[in-house]
């Protein structure tokens, strides 16, 4: 974290710099903070993957690549330091969130502290507007509690891409918008928001901080049916061959030394659930000694997978292209991360459900509605 918190200042000081450069009474510059959820590093094109990144790539290649960031390998932790510039367990925030705060352990109390501030109460000092849409996760008192003038999105920490129930807009009484049945997906949704924001941002004629905080790739996998089916195919080549891929490619692209070899399949570190599945203290399979429907199944989750990266991408474009449009992309420090890396709960062949552990086999038909409404998966620690 030490180095996570200097990456953020130095990016930070960059923005003063640029500014103090352009004269005393040169604008000073917005920030647009996109995080991402469960992003594997080697996910994205610019880092190595094969899902299509088109608008991160372009970001990536005019600006930075960092290729040394830590976190703290859970959502709330790493979102409690993301919004402090803290050690999460110096928020409480050691663990997840909790209805009531723990009283064991003072870093562990699942609630956030008040003895910090958060980023957006500084930007607030500062002159700024401080705005945000996605998900929170970091329990009471909530964004708009901690320094958000304005919020739409999943407080809580995951649920359906396809309800738009599990969604809030803050401060309570403001306007949202509205979706006919069976139009709502919640990264788009996230993005009209977001743009609706920035609409208003541009009407107070001061500098904005807006932290854009996509729930997409946690699980539950949803993700539209036509994406997915562009994936399919990619992912029955199986992950031996696409880690293969990956790592030829991160090595041409320099972002991992040309000697460092290409890890051996990682060992299924016990837990209360892939105890239960059979898998814990296993190291996850060879693609080819599984039979053709496990593999079929298996693709499709990983399909769903990229299919949510590919949608954000291009919902990305869209903001993007919104300051273009409003010339303030110039004038805007763009920084994108995720909050920790690739969801390997519980084994390796995921799960079907939000109560415990355990996974259905689906075929032809029923394999083909995974990722729709009524679904709930994840890929697999393989």
């Amino acid at each position: 974290y030490d180095m996570n918190r200097r990456q953020f200042l130095a990016a930070s000081a960059a923005a003063c710099a640029f500014s103090r450069a352009r004269g005393a009474a040169a604008p000073r510059p917005n920030i647009l903070v996109i995080l991402a959820d469960d992003l594997g590093w080697s996910d994205l094109g610019c880092y190595g993957g094969e899902i299509e990144t088109p608008n991160l790539d372009k970001l990536a290649q005019g600006g930075v690549r960092f290729t040394q960031f830590y976190n703290a390998a859970r959502c709330c932790p790493s979102r409690a330091s993301i919004m402090t510039g803290l050690y999460p367990h110096q928020v409480g925030m050691g663990n997840m969130t909790s209805p009531k705060p723990r009283t064991e352990f003072a870093g562990y109390t699942g609630v956030m502290n008040q003895r910090n501030a958060t980023i957006p109460e500084v930007m607030k000092t500062a002159g700024y507007s401080t705005w945000m849409t996605g998900k929170w996760h970091l329990g009471p008192p909530g964004p708009v509690g901690r320094g958000f003038d304005e919020y739409y999105g999943m407080v809580h920490g995951f649920d359906s891409f396809w309800d738009p129930t599990k969604y809030t807009r803050l401060p309570a009484g403001r306007p949202a918008r509205t979706y006919p049945e069976g139009k709502f997906y919640a990264t788009d949704a996230i993005t009209d928001h977001t743009l609706d924001f920035l609409a208003q941002a541009r009407k107070q004629e001061k500098p904005f901080f807006f932290y854009l905080a996509y729930n997409a790739p946690h699980f539950p996998l949803h993700a539209p049916k036509d994406v997915i089916d562009k994936y399919q195919p990619i992912y029955e080549k199986g992950w031996d061959v696409i880690r293969k891929q990956r790592y030829e490619k991160m090595r041409k692209l320099g972002l991992i030394h040309k000697n460092w070899p290409l890890t051996p399949l990682s060992e299924i570190p016990p837990n209360r659930f892939n105890t239960q599945t059979g898998w814990a203290g296993k190291v996850n399979p060879p693609w080819d000694s599984l039979d053709a429907d496990r593999r079929k199944d298996l693709a499709r989750r990983m399909a769903t997978f990229a299919a949510m990266v590919d949608v954000m991408d291009r919902n990305i474009g869209r903001v993007i292209e919104d300051l273009r449009t409003n010339n303030q992309l110039d004038n805007t420090l763009i920084l994108f991360f995720s909050d920790n890396g690739a969801c390997a709960e519980w084994d390796p062949y995921g799960f079907d459900s939000s109560s415990g552990p355990g996974n259905v086999l689906r075929k032809g038909e029923a394999l083909a509605g995974r990722g729709q409404p009524g679904t709930y998966r994840s890929y697999g620690s393989a």
